[in-house]
């Protein structure tokens, strides 16, 4: 299938000649913090009254009871902690990988922080993975998978490192519920020597996205238009088509200021083209299972004004976990996939 160009994707490629690059170093090296400085307990306290850390917790609750019986873990793409420290406690080992120098920091310094000690980190690509085969008791993959080089790759990778027997859960950000066509969002940076204008399209069928860097000169006008880009962001939006302001008028502007740009390209996953791929690699009892944190929203407007205790609830959500693991999934419903590597 032909790839369908945004007209300020067209204006990106042929005034700024994009060089390659990829997620680890074009985006999680610019950010901070992944998660906004909002995960719970990573970021800041748990608070089980919230929904946003109900439904949270639940989604680690559904990681540990997929690796059951597991002992030592392998995370791939942790990010700044999640889930891998927050499934350490639950494990006799856990091991981190993540592509980008930064997030492997900021996870370190979190585990230091938080005093987890049972957890390794390594900056490595899950494309080829520093671990001899038959690693581990269990892998989790969230949203990992498909910020790789080669998503495929990294799949079978994981089979690799799995021992026999070993259990695998996968969360992706699902296509399964796109809407039609390309959607378009930006978002903006400050690296140390220039400011970034990050451009990505989203497309749901077949599943793809690509992401643009645009690099200005940080002089003190430009900042200054920067300042006023994400002022109008905020008041509009992110999507540069609906507001070309944000877009091509933008660029034009500034355009003697650009130093430089990169560009990558990633694939994405609906649940049945992940079970199939996973199926493709190996893995039998390949299963498109229900979510945790999926039943755990029917039961929030039961418990949220309880008075029921943390440890309590969090039994609560254990339970939840346990019986999702049992419950199969529509393929066309966007859920998370469980598998096993054969014995």
């Amino acid at each position: 299938m032909a790839k369908k160009y945004t007209v300020l994707e067209t204006w990106i490629v042929n005034e700024t000649k994009p060089t390659d690059a990829d997620s680890a170093v074009q985006s999680y090296d610019r950010m901070a913090k992944q998660g906004g400085g909002e995960l719970p307990v990573i970021d800041v306290e748990q608070n089980l009254r919230n929904e946003k850390h109900f439904l949270d917790e639940a989604q680690i609750r559904d990681f540990v009871a997929h690796m059951a019986g597991a002992q030592d873990v392998l995370d791939i793409g942790p990010g700044d902690g999640w889930p891998l420290l927050r499934i350490a406690p639950f494990f006799k080992t856990v091991t981190g990988i993540d592509a980008s120098a930064k997030r492997v920091e900021v996870c370190r310094a979190n585990a230091e922080r938080l005093g987890i000690a049972n957890v390794t980190l390594k900056q490595t690509s899950a494309v080829k993975m520093e671990f001899g085969d038959n690693s581990f008791d269990g892998v989790v993959a969230a949203c990992s998978f498909e910020q790789t080089p080669d998503a495929y790759q990294a799949v079978r990778e994981a089979f690799r490192v799995l021992k026999p027997g070993g259990r695998l859960r996968v969360w992706f950000e699902s296509f399964d519920r796109r809407e039609k066509g390309i959607t378009e969002k930006l978002f903006l940076t400050e690296g140390e020597d220039f400011l970034g204008y990050h451009y990505m399209l989203q497309h749901n069928s077949p599943p793809w996205e690509r992401n643009y860097l645009v690099k200005f000169n940080p002089t003190p006008e430009v900042k200054e238009q920067f300042t006023k880009l994400a002022d109008l962001i905020g008041r509009l939006g992110p999507n540069p088509s609906q507001n070309p302001e944000l877009g091509l008028q933008f660029m034009e502007r500034n355009k003697e200021a650009i130093a430089g740009s990169t560009w990558y390209e990633l694939e994405h996953f609906t649940s049945a083209s992940m079970k199939e791929t996973l199926e493709e690699a190996g893995f039998v009892n390949v299963r498109v299972a229900f979510a945790a944190s999926t039943l755990a929203r029917t039961v929030w407007q039961r418990v949220k004004d309880s008075e029921l205790t943390d440890v309590q609830t969090k039994a609560v959500l254990q339970g939840v976990a346990d019986m999702a693991v049992r419950l199969d999934a529509p393929v066309t419903s966007g859920e998370p996939v469980a598998a096993l590597k054969p014995n």
